[in-house]
């Protein structure tokens, strides 16, 4: 992963992580939170195992309790918000290019858009900047990303 980062300071590696698959231990969970905590991933989609009927892990044994496979789930989404954070937070101070998808609420001058790693932007413009892609400065967290200044 080093390598990778120092070739690519920039990048954006994500993961998906199930959580509760039939005969996960204690242990095995821990290392997988462990490890992605290590990678420092910049987001993780989290979901639960559920079974389906008619699949032959729905038959396996070692079915894992509801409660443990929330509890598993609520500790490695906590780690996906703060991954993604420090991940985020990397680029306070950085001038982007965002294409911005929207206005946060119509009327309000707010818009919401995405970098080309994956980063939520939000600032403020004047003019219509939906569909554009335009540069801003990172200056601070906001919400689930960053907020950006400098839209003319």
């Amino acid at each position: 992963m080093a390598v990778i980062r120092e070739a690519v300071p920039e990048v954006a590696i994500t993961t998906d992580v199930m959580v509760g698959f039939p005969g996960e231990s204690d242990g095995e969970f821990v290392g997988g939170y462990r490890f992605c905590q290590e990678i420092g991933f910049a987001n993780m989609h989290v979901f639960v195992y559920s079974p389906r009927p008619g699949t032959v892990a729905a038959k396996m044994q070692g079915q894992i309790d509801s409660r443990v496979k929330k509890e598993r789930s609520l500790k490695m989404l906590e780690l996906a918000r703060r991954s993604a954070q420090q991940f985020a937070g990397r680029f306070v101070g950085c001038e982007v290019a965002v294409l911005w998808e929207n206005e946060v609420v119509p009327g309000s001058g707010v818009y919401s858009g995405l970098t080309d790693n994956y980063i939520r932007v939000f600032a403020r413009s004047q003019k219509p900047v939906v569909n554009q892609i335009v540069p801003v400065r990172l200056v601070k967290m906001y919400k689930d990303g960053l907020w950006g200044e400098g839209i003319e």
